[in-house]
């Protein structure tokens, strides 16, 4: 099912439900760019989004699988700092549902009388909890490479939505010559230079889907686009 929004920032007005088919995405096949020697960084390809279209339908359910492939996968290394749990108010969550959600996590705060800093459940206009409380951490934790941030990941790449699935999904074992990776990088044709810090992040079975969804690396990287895409706009 589809739905209707029209975003003004993170204020969401939700319109009339719309019906709609489940989505099929289609390719539209291009060129490749050299990007180093005569190595080639494939083409991104285009898929045929329904919330790219001009009354901006995003599919609810895929909005909250995605959400959950965030919270189980991503949210571990990955955070998003633009996000609070009132903006899963309505789509992801009904208000009851965040608030819980929100209460799960422990938010730093204070100083308290004491000028110490303490934990509290979290409350709807908390933001979604980072992995890391620096940049440095997040280095340290990952080899050197500080994961981005995913609340603006769809605007912030060329290629958005596409190149966010297709990157998902585009990890390979067979490394071409003129590609070097050291022992903490993978081949993946869709990042500049070949070259990702990040290991594969998806695997078929990852998470469970509550609707019963089959959780497929394909299933689940749509998903998470659907969500992130969201997210930025």
């Amino acid at each position: 099912m589809y739905q209707r929004a029209i975003l003004y920032g993170k204020k969401m007005l939700l319109g009339a439900t719309v019906a709609a088919p489940a989505a099929t995405l289609f390719m539209v096949p291009g060129a490749s760019v050299a990007i180093a020697g005569d190595v080639e960084q494939s083409h991104i390809p285009h898929y045929h989004w329904e919330f790219e279209k001009f009354n901006k339908c995003y599919d609810v359910a895929a909005m909250r699988r995605g959400y959950q492939v965030y919270k189980e996968v991503c949210s571990s290394c990955h955070s998003m700092k633009y996000l609070c749990y009132r903006h899963l108010v309505g789509l992801i969550f009904t208000e009851k549902q965040a608030k819980r959600e929100a209460a799960q996590a422990m938010i730093e705060d204070g100083p308290d009388d004491e000028g110490e800093m303490f934990l509290r459940p979290g409350v709807l206009t908390d933001v979604v909890p980072p992995p890391y409380k620096n940049e440095q951490a997040a280095r340290a934790a990952n080899s050197g490479a500080a994961p981005p941030d995913l609340s603006i990941i769809v605007g912030a790449r060329r290629g958005g939505p596409n190149y966010l699935f297709q990157l998902l999904i585009g990890y390979s074992d067979e490394v071409p010559p003129g590609v070097d990776l050291s022992a903490t990088q993978y081949f993946n044709p869709f990042m500049d230079g070949g070259a990702i810090a990040m290991p594969p992040p998806l695997m078929d079975g990852a998470v469970e889907y509550p609707d019963g969804t089959p959780a497929t690396v394909t299933q689940m990287a749509a998903d998470i686009t659907e969500f992130l895409s969201w997210a930025y706009w």
